[in-house]
């Protein structure tokens, strides 16, 4: 039986685990800290699950695959960790983020809508959509419960024979395992900060108090706005998150207390997009980080110098929809049943492939 130890018990992590230990390997599963911490990127309360990313018919392709893995997890553990809400795109102008969408969509049989703005009023309790070319709707898109669904995959993966511990793994340790993953998120550049160019930065979100009506409304992305967010899922509020760039920082040492500027960042545009919001309370705040990779595609790779470690990061604010599914290919990957995309691997890179749900 072969043996891995995966470093980090974040969406990546986790996943990966649970699918090696489906495979019959001995897996060991180490976080420093708990599965869904407040202090990774896995650990907020909710994050959307879209079909849509540009040009990029990889990540399409992995989100739908991931969105039938996670539905898979929640019956077999009858655990509700998905909201079917569906996601609207708000797009600003013909020929954006939006609209290179489509054609993938389209060759991948993912179900979407194009809406005129006026029309797409009927999705929200209220909308402002005179600065609106369109919308780009995706019925079948929705929300996790991110924190849940990390614990659960653990928890799932401890069932099929993961041994979890909890301590604080280095490189120098030289952690025991025929392979050894390092899924450390906002972690990784610091242990491996030759290889890895990875920014840590903060994101401030925010839940607004609406009505009843807001319960069940869709998830959305201003792609070009730079904010996203949800409708009033499991009595957390109207999720409204500015995308945009913000301060680096030490997810060790970060005092996770919102700021009063993205607040009225938020507090402005919910006001400006969705009418009846202007005047809603703050019920709540968290911060959260980003580790973004300079082009936002993953990091997927043997580590240069010990072939048998791999290092996998580089979320960028999108990775956690794609868990499950980044799970079975980094495994096919390790397996040699699969050659990792020359778009994850290590060293330089350039451009901005624009995954995110923001653009700047």
């Amino acid at each position: 039986m072969s043996s891995a130890c995966v470093v980090g018990a974040g969406v990546f992590g986790a996943s990966l685990a649970r699918e090696l230990a489906v495979r019959d390997w001995d897996v060991t599963l180490v976080e420093q800290h708990s599965p869904g911490t407040v202090r990774s990127a896995s650990g907020g309360d909710t994050r959307l699950l879209r079909a849509a990313h540009g040009d990029a018919e990889w990540y399409t392709a992995s989100a739908v695959r991931a969105r039938e893995l996670w539905l898979d997890l929640e019956q077999s553990t009858r655990t509700r960790i998905w909201e079917g809400v569906g996601l609207a795109w708000f797009a600003r102008r013909a020929g954006g983020f939006e609209s290179t969408s489509i054609p993938v969509l389209e060759r991948l049989g993912v179900a979407h809508e194009w809406l005129e703005p006026d029309d797409a009023r009927d999705l929200f309790p209220s909308l402002a959509a005179d600065d609106l070319h369109g919308v780009l709707y995706e019925p079948d898109a929705g929300v996790l419960h991110a924190r849940r669904a990390t614990q659960l995959l653990v928890a799932d993966g401890e069932r099929h024979g993961v041994t979890y511990q909890g301590a604080r793994v280095d490189p120098g340790d030289d952690p025991p395992g025929d392979v050894v993953v390092w899924a450390c998120g906002a972690w990784l550049p610091r242990l491996f900060p030759e290889h890895v160019a990875i920014e840590v930065s903060r994101r401030d979100v925010f839940f607004l108090g609406g009505d009843r009506a807001w319960q069940g409304a869709p998830g959305f992305v201003d792609y070009d706005g730079g904010f996203y967010g949800h409708g009033d899922v499991a009595g957390l509020g109207i999720k409204i998150a500015p995308d945009s760039a913000n301060d680096t920082i030490d997810p060790d040492t970060l005092d996770r207390l919102p700021s009063p500027h993205w607040e009225e960042q938020a507090r402005s545009y919910a006001a400006q997009r969705f009418p009846s919001l202007a005047r809603a309370p703050v019920l709540g705040g968290r911060v959260c980080q980003y580790d973004l990779s300079p082009d936002t595609h993953f990091v997927v790779d043997r580590h240069p110098e010990h072939d048998r470690w791999w290092l996998v990061g580089g979320g960028s604010g999108h990775s956690f929809k794609h868990g499950p599914a980044l799970a079975e290919y980094l495994a096919d990957c390790i397996e040699g049943k699969r050659e990792r995309e020359p778009f994850h691997a290590l060293g330089a890179r350039a451009g901005d492939a624009g995954l995110r749900t923001g653009s700047d």
